[in-house]
């Protein structure tokens, strides 16, 4: 199971805190120099700090929900029927695949320059870097 990223690669993401939506350059590097303090990432709107974990959009979310219930709750309320338990539900559906489109405006940071962002294009105000909050220059 997947989430696409857009023509550059870039992957969208909501901060927990203002829920803005904005796009980051995921790294199969684990190693990269590059990871966020333990407290996590940095919203480049808010500036709020949070766990690595939590900055899924809402559509994301529902999605990965879905085929959670697809693919698990699903076979065992199916086996739990087999047993001769009676279950009142609706069949899930497949849910539709997520896609992604080419919008935002791309920002970097001298900081860290292998973390750039795409960020909303109408957003002014100054763009901090995912990984330590330090605003954008130019």
């Amino acid at each position: 199971m997947s989430v696409p990223v857009d023509s550059d690669g870039f992957l969208r993401r909501e901060c927990p805190t203002c829920e803005r939506e904005f796009k980051w350059l995921p790294s199969d590097d684990e190693d990269s120099s590059e990871q966020p303090d333990p407290g996590g990432y940095f919203c480049p709107y808010c500036g709020v700090q949070a766990p690595t974990g939590d900055w899924l959009t809402q559509a994301q979310a529902e999605y990965l929900r879905a085929i959670a219930i697809r693919r698990v709750v699903d076979p065992k309320l199916d086996e739990l029927e087999r047993s001769g338990l009676k279950i009142h539900r609706n069949r899930s559906d497949e849910p539709a695949e997520l896609t992604e489109d080419d919008d935002m405006r791309r920002v970097d940071f001298a900081c860290h320059p292998a973390e750039p962002l795409k960020v909303l294009e109408e957003w002014e105000r100054p763009v901090l870097c995912l990984i330590c909050g330090t605003p954008a220059v130019g």
